[in-house]
């Protein structure tokens, strides 16, 4: 599976949080991107030199984002769903136990909660469909074949927290969505929600199956051009400031609601490895970070971030803990530290359970054509490997053969117990 990341620039449709600052005209009118909202003189002067350098990177990596991804307005017209509805309202870190029966399908598994768990990865809904577009039809296809086969939703944030809270007998699965482009959360001139985005397809699908209860990890960049401007319905300069505000932190308000996660993914899709120092690093990551707070509950931590491109900064720490000064004048440094740093790629992860899990290096699973079949199949064939929840968030259930994997130093909270089951088997291939 080829990794977007030198070859080809996987996924830069951005989006826009604490959008403002358009780029000046004179940067040519096939770039209509924003400049986050801590909207600053010495940034708006296209002679500053920083300004400069921040919007040659900006320029880069817009055309980066249209090297791998396809035609936006295309994928976003390529729909297939139910009609929309709200998913029940809930806060952002959990809220009341899922863990009682949902009524939904089971694997018929033996709990295993050293298994493996599927960190899914999505960008585009469209045709053709490539490893970085799905066609909206087939993430369908995808929410029904993994409820039928036993999977259930759950956060990045509940996989760091050990709080896989979901029935006895399922597995968890965990969404990520990157970049919010316009295919992605799209509302309708009437308010309502775009049935044939992901969202739309999403809490349709929430709403005929209580059972979803949990939603995805949406991984979202502050400045963007449209059709990546924070799930943007048009281009920035066609909708006045005030509106594409409200618009977006209507957006996030809905997603912190129901139960979804948001993610950090720099301020604009930058390779972390290019930059010219371990300040820029943390500058490109501190503005994501600030600029993405604007619209969120003031009490809300970020607490997964997204490689761009699976490339790390030079200093790899700092991908997951740094400092930005802030701007001239702002008087407030922004500080972020994050339990999770997601991968471009890669297969199944351990359980968070298993002394092996490395939170700060998470792969992500590319749905690419037929990939995610492959893999349900190879489940159905031999499920020993798989997660299976006990139904008790506070029991970590394992074979006797895993029991000393258990990372016990980690979760001293959790009673470990050993039950009967198979196995596990040698890691199955045919997904891959």
């Amino acid at each position: 599976m080829q990794k977007c990341g030198v070859a080809a620039a996987e996924r830069t449709q951005p989006s826009a949080a604490r959008l403002v600052e358009p780029v000046p005209d004179a940067l040519g009118p096939s770039y209509l991107g924003v400049i986050p909202r801590m909207a600053y003189s010495n940034w708006s002067n296209p002679g500053n030199s920083r300004f400069s350098a921040l919007m040659g990177a900006l320029l880069l990596s817009s055309a980066l984002l249209v090297a791998c991804g396809g035609d936006e307005d295309a994928a976003s017209e390529a729909g297939a769903a139910d009609t929309a509805a709200v998913a029940d309202s809930a806060g952002a870190g959990g809220g009341a136990a899922l863990s009682a029966d949902d009524e939904g399908p089971k694997s018929g598994l033996s709990p295993n909660e050293l298994g493996e768990i599927l960190v899914l990865e999505y960008h585009r809904t469209g045709e053709p469909e490539g490893e970085f577009v799905r066609k909206a039809a087939n993430f369908q296809k995808d929410l029904d074949s993994l409820y039928a086969a036993g999977f259930r939703p759950v956060t990045m944030r509940q996989v760091l927290e050990g709080d896989i809270d979901i029935p006895a007998g399922t597995s968890p699965v965990v969404f990520t969505i990157d970049d919010a482009s316009r295919g992605q959360f799209y509302y309708r001139p009437d308010g309502s929600i775009d049935p044939n985005t992901m969202a739309g397809m999403w809490d349709a699908f929430a709403k005929k199956n209580p059972g979803w209860r949990n939603g995805a990890v949406w991984c979202v960049l502050p400045a963007a051009a449209h059709p990546s401007n924070f799930f943007g319905e048009t281009p920035d300069r066609e909708t006045p400031r005030e509106q594409r505000e409200a618009t977006i932190k209507k957006k996030v308000d809905y997603l912190v609601q129901n139960r979804h996660e948001i993610c950090n993914h720099t301020l604009y899709h930058a390779r972390l490895d290019q930059a010219s120092s371990d300040a820029q690093a943390q500058e490109w990551i501190g503005r994501g970070e600030d600029s993405i707070k604007v619209y969120l509950p003031a009490d809300y931590d970020i607490v997964t971030f997204a490689l761009p491109l699976g490339m790390w900064p030079k200093t790899r720490s700092l991908a997951w803990k740094g400092t930005w000064p802030g701007r001239a004048g702002q008087n407030r440094a922004v500080n972020y530290e994050y339990g999770a740093v997601l991968e471009v790629s890669g297969d199944a992860n351990p359980s968070p359970f298993d002394v092996e899990f490395d939170p700060r290096s998470v792969d992500r699973f590319i749905v690419g054509p037929g990939r995610l079949e492959r893999q349900l199949a190879a489940y159905r064939t031999n499920g020993a490997n798989r997660y299976v929840s006990d139904g008790d968030p506070n029991v970590i259930s394992v074979p006797q053969s895993l029991a000393t994997r258990v990372d016990r130093n980690r979760w001293k909270g959790k009673e470990v117990k050993v039950v009967q089951g198979a196995a596990p088997a040698a890691k199955d291939s045919a997904a891959r």
